[in-house]
């Protein structure tokens, strides 16, 4: 087992490692889709801190693509495109290295989206930029190699004995057990045609789907161990901040590409049992990440 993940507050259960594993009791805060967004990463820091001065035993849970936003000509004036949501500035690099300092003192983690597996292994990635990967490396310079291997780090899933399972895309594929999970590896992707990324496997299935069928969340749930549960994942913009696939399978939009009057995170009480999605309750589990904004939606 690789044990780099150490240094870090949450520790070698949850770091280096593809199944992150989640504990029985305290608060998981469920996010999806920063894309470089600084105030919504900030916002959701604010709402870690004030859950652990409540006593909450807080983990705040990013499910991957916290880098890669939009080129700085979209923010000229009426440049930028109503589908992106709350108009922002890209601070990719700044959210990483400040994230990378904030997972040795914090209980926070990062799911591995595509948008950082093209650092490490994946394909380009073409959004804003033709290589949205050297765009940041450039802005993050001498930092790169530390970067990367923190990068490298992100488990590929958590799962929780709440029954609770978070992955980046859609839960279209799953290996066999735990130990399968471990052997999956992150590098020698980089050729793979990006339209074909959904087909290549388990890795590139949860790093790029955006359907799955109910059977299909069913079957990576019994993978990890769980006997029903709910599968949260992002990848996907849900203009309404949440989206209810099937019984066992929500999306999740809490950042990019929404009005920050849509944006919503889930609270996830770790010592409880969700079997299935009625089990996310809005204004319970389901909660805007800016109540001001939502009411005035």
């Amino acid at each position: 087992m690789r044990d780099a993940g150490s240094t870090r507050a949450l520790g070698p259960q949850v770091w280096n490692r593809r199944v992150a594993h989640l504990p029985s009791s305290g608060t998981l805060i469920v996010s999806t889709d920063l894309q470089g967004n600084r105030a919504d990463y900030e916002r959701l820091k604010a709402i870690y801190a004030a859950e652990a001065r409540a006593g909450n035993d807080p983990i705040l849970a990013f499910c991957g693509d916290l880098v890669h936003g939009p080129s700085p000509d979209l923010l000229r004036p009426g440049a930028w495109p109503p589908h992106l949501g709350t108009p922002y500035h890209d601070e990719s690099a700044e959210l990483l290295r400040d994230f990378e300092r904030f997972t040795r003192e914090a209980r926070t983690f990062s799911l591995l989206g595509n948008h950082e597996h093209a650092h490490i292994g994946g394909p380009p990635v073409p959004k804003f930029y033709p290589d949205e990967a050297a765009v940041l490396d450039a802005a993050l310079g001498a930092d790169v190699p530390r970067m990367h291997s923190f990068l490298r780090e992100f488990p590929l899933i958590a799962v929780a004995p709440c029954g609770v399972a978070l992955v980046h895309g859609s839960p279209s594929a799953h290996e066999p057990d735990l130990a399968a999970y471990e052997r999956l590896r992150y590098e020698g992707f980089a050729d793979v045609d990006l339209f074909r990324m959904f087909a290549a496997g388990t890795l590139g299935a949860l790093l790029w789907s955006r359907h799955s069928t109910e059977a299909q969340a069913q079957g990576l749930l019994a993978s990890l161990g769980l006997d029903g549960g709910v599968v949260i994942h992002g990848h996907d913009v849900v203009d309404a901040g949440v989206e209810v696939a099937d019984r066992h399978t929500v999306c999740l939009s809490t950042s990019f590409g929404l009005f920050d009057g849509r944006k919503t995170y889930a609270r996830i009480d770790l010592s409880g049992r969700y079997r299935t999605t009625a089990d996310l309750r809005a204004g319970v589990e389901l909660l805007p990440l800016y109540p001001q904004a939502a009411r005035a939606a």
